[in-house]
């Protein structure tokens, strides 16, 4: 395999190769990306309840694969070793199945809001795994602004309930984790394939791949069924979760790994609570509460302590 056809493809989607600081073109796409993925999680709370979190989840990808192909045509498959292509699929089976089936399946459990707060703890996910890989360093700055963050998501959890009730939010709680999980894996492994190739073909194969794994457990949930009995509305949300929340999303994150590195991408989540938190107020007539303001606070303040001066340096 020569090299030749991964350079004029990066040159043509916009991509260049990462330097030690982000660039502004992927502090841009960062932002606008989890502007869409915020908003995901007021859209997908609101459509959740007329399929399933599996059939959701294969919809929204499906959509998303379809415009990703159909942008970069014959450009989304170049040459490349097997054992890529096989990293590029676990990838998207963790990124892409697991992680949107975790997301959604806690929001049938759990407010938007609190969702949202939890899974802006995902830069510190980052931080950690990179540390455990070597790749990050602990400070006494880093380990402050975990706890900072992790006391905001204390106080964001809904009281603890007994008995069925209880038992729900604690599956909730183990959904959401599992989300940040996958998306801190994602951001950290993804990195050296990235400096490989495009953000536009590793974010295709990964969703091609998800997509795939997906398929057996929503036809088995009755994806046919659910597809007939969506609303005109659900399926307006669900078209967005594709192509807004999906193909642009995760196109412009990807891109934004590729020019910068995991932990300065990973610090703008702090702007999907404000989003979630927002439009759930406004779209979801969620509760606004001064406990949720403080624990927003507490989550993002924490977030800055332990990367904003990174990324500042």
């Amino acid at each position: 395999m020569t090299d030749t056809p991964i350079v004029r493809l990066g040159n043509a989607t916009g991509d260049t190769s990462a330097g030690g600081a982000p660039a502004g073109g992927a502090a841009l796409a960062a932002t606008v990306a989890c502007i869409c993925f915020g908003a995901s999680v007021v859209v997908t709370r609101y459509v959740v309840p007329q399929t399933t979190p599996v059939v959701l989840a294969f919809l929204r990808y499906a959509i998303a694969s379809v415009c990703m192909v159909a942008l970069l045509r014959r450009a989304a498959f170049p040459p490349m070793p097997a054992r890529e292509r096989r990293q590029m699929a676990a990838l998207g089976v963790l990124f892409f199945a697991v992680f949107p089936w975790s997301f959604s399946a806690s929001l049938t459990h759990l407010p938007a809001a609190t969702v949202a707060l939890v899974v802006a703890t995902n830069p510190l996910g980052t931080l950690a795994l990179s540390a455990v890989r070597g790749t990050e360093r602990l400070s006494t700055r880093l380990v402050t602004g975990q706890l900072l963050a992790l006391a905001g998501i204390v106080l964001a959890l809904p009281p603890l309930r007994t008995g069925t009730a209880g038992t729900d939010m604690w599956i909730g709680y183990a959904e959401v984790f599992t989300t940040v999980l996958c998306g801190a894996t994602y951001n950290v492994l993804s990195r050296p394939l990235l400096l490989r190739y495009p953000s536009a073909v590793l974010t295709t194969h990964a969703m091609l791949a998800g997509t795939v794994a997906l398929a057996p457990l929503a036809l088995w949930q009755g994806l046919g069924a659910h597809t007939r009995t969506l609303s005109v509305a659900g399926w307006s949300a669900v078209v967005f979760l594709g192509t807004l929340g999906g193909a642009l999303g995760f196109g412009l994150w990807g891109f934004a790994l590729r020019r910068s590195t995991p932990s300065r991408v990973a610090v703008f989540l702090a702007l999907n609570p404000i989003t979630a938190i927002a439009l759930g107020v406004v779209l979801l007539g969620e509760p606004l509460t001064v406990r949720l303001l403080l624990a927003l606070a507490a989550v993002l303040g924490g977030i800055w302590l332990a990367t904003g001066a990174r990324a500042a340096r």
